[in-house]
């Protein structure tokens, strides 16, 4: 235990240096002050989040040590690549965009003044709750000296170093500590979360909320819980609409698993009506699917042809885009879990890409070893956990339901609870085994990356 708390203070003074340096570099003291208020935010968080001390304290140092990687990266990356932040971009042309509005309305003379303005903004309509806290931020930051575009990110390192705390909170509610820390150190670098925590958008907070709602239906709080899981639904449709419509499938989850519970007595005798209710509302989603169908069908072709454009697929992405309605998009929903592929393209772009290239590699690994536990060899245990196989299925419908934008960032919010069914698949398997179906995962991707290049 004093070990333990060696390395949390070590962490501690790491990251009060990094606090310093970040205040330094941007010429801020409002950003040092920031990043003091998130360090202390975070340790609370993970207070109320364990009960253990050891896995609190597990909890703290995979935070204090992955804010103090992710915000790293941020500001070296931020320094070679943003000399004005008004026009240069590390990655994602939505940065610019997104922080000269926020600075803008930063300027406003009160926080009355930016509520007022963003509950009537068309510009904001689908990303207000990112661009009022921005906003505000850059408001409070402007009474203290001024507004900075590192300042600004250090919230998307916060979300993204929280993002692995709950991820361990989930491993180790069905793994033991030890393993949990092992396969949570290992997403945290190699995931699509390390690349996307330097990066000026919303997604990773909304991959935070996400998470939060993974924690509510795994650990459910009773009805108390229904109004969690409604508090967080409106969280996410105000950073995004589309997510936040999908996040009421976890709110449904919610109920449905809480209702059905057979230690929960007396909600259980009421499932039936419960459940039909419950249905209602799942019928009207229905009917606003049936309605946006043309809609749909309309403009998805503009948008998997810009996707894939992006993607630098070349040849190969004419051709998916060339599938029947339907089946092309359920094939490009699964080849979205390839991106960037090759994962060596974006190299060629800006070599600081490799987190995002690596995750490429990885990921396709983590996507064998479940594939292989689930139909080849279905032996996975946390499969055959109620709450577990609800959110994986879930997370399955939002991949494929999101192909006609496939851009890894708007889907990765539900990639913790993929993870998870990984490691459960991964542990499943004997060693020789492990590696085995490692190595048959990279000569299959490097098989289609030769398939790749000849039709390219």
């Amino acid at each position: 235990m004093r070990n333990s708390n060696a390395n949390t203070n070590l962490l501690l003074l790491l990251n009060f240096i990094f606090a310093c340096i970040a205040g330094i570099v941007s010429v801020s003291v409002a950003t040092f002050l920031f990043n003091m208020i998130l360090l202390g935010t975070g340790m609370l968080i993970i207070t109320a989040m364990f009960k253990e001390p050891a896995r609190r304290q597990t909890g703290m140092r995979l935070f204090l040590s992955f804010f103090l990687v992710y915000g790293i990266f941020m500001l070296v990356t931020n320094a070679i690549y943003i000399q004005d932040p008004f026009r240069d971009i590390f990655y994602a042309k939505d940065s610019v965009t997104f922080y000269t509005y926020i600075d803008k309305v930063a300027s406003m003379r009160t926080l009355g003044d930016i509520t007022a303005y963003y509950r009537d903004d068309f510009f904001s309509a689908d990303w207000k709750g990112f661009a009022w806290f921005s906003s505000v931020l850059g408001f409070l930051a402007k009474g203290i000296d001024n507004n900075t575009l590192v300042l600004q990110k250090l919230q998307i390192v916060f979300c993204s170093a929280l993002i692995p705390v709950i991820l361990f909170s989930i491993l180790s509610t069905y793994i033991n500590r030890e393993l949990s820390i092992k396969f949570t150190v290992v997403y945290a670098f190699l995931s699509y979360n390390f690349f996307f925590s330097a990066v000026y958008l919303r997604d990773v907070h909304i991959g935070l909320l996400f998470g939060l709602y993974f924690l509510l239906i795994i650990n459910r709080q009773g009805l108390a819980g229904i109004f969690y899981g409604i508090l967080l639904t409106v969280l996410i449709y105000l950073f995004r609409p589309e997510h936040g419509f999908f996040s009421a499938s976890f709110l449904m989850a919610y109920i449905y698993l809480l209702v059905t519970d057979k230690n929960n007595k007396t909600l259980n005798k009421f499932k039936i009506p419960i459940l039909i209710l419950l249905a209602l509302p799942a019928l009207t989603q229905v009917v606003y699917l049936q309605q946006g169908f043309n809609t749909i069908q309309s403009t998805s072709e503009n948008y998997l042809d810009s996707s894939m454009s992006n993607a630098g697929l070349g040849s190969f992405g004419s051709l998916l885009l060339k599938l029947p309605f339907g089946v092309r998009h359920v094939v490009v929903g699964l080849f979205s879990q390839t991106l960037p592929f090759p994962f060596y393209a974006v190299l060629e772009e800006n070599p600081f890409f490799i987190p995002w290239a690596l995750a490429a590699l990885f990921w396709f690994v983590v996507w064998g070893v479940i594939i292989y536990t689930a139909i080849i060899k279905p032996r996975n245990p946390l499969f055959k956990i109620r709450e577990l196989r609800f959110l994986f299925i879930i997370a399955a419908l939002l991949i494929l339901g999101a192909s006609s934008n496939a851009d890894t960032r708007r889907i990765m919010s539900v990639y913790p609870v993929i993870y998870v069914v990984f490691a459960g698949g991964f542990l499943s398997l004997d060693k020789v085994k492990r590696k085995q179906l490692i190595a048959a995962s990279l000569l299959f991707y490097f098989g289609l990356v030769f398939v790749y290049a000849l039709i390219k």
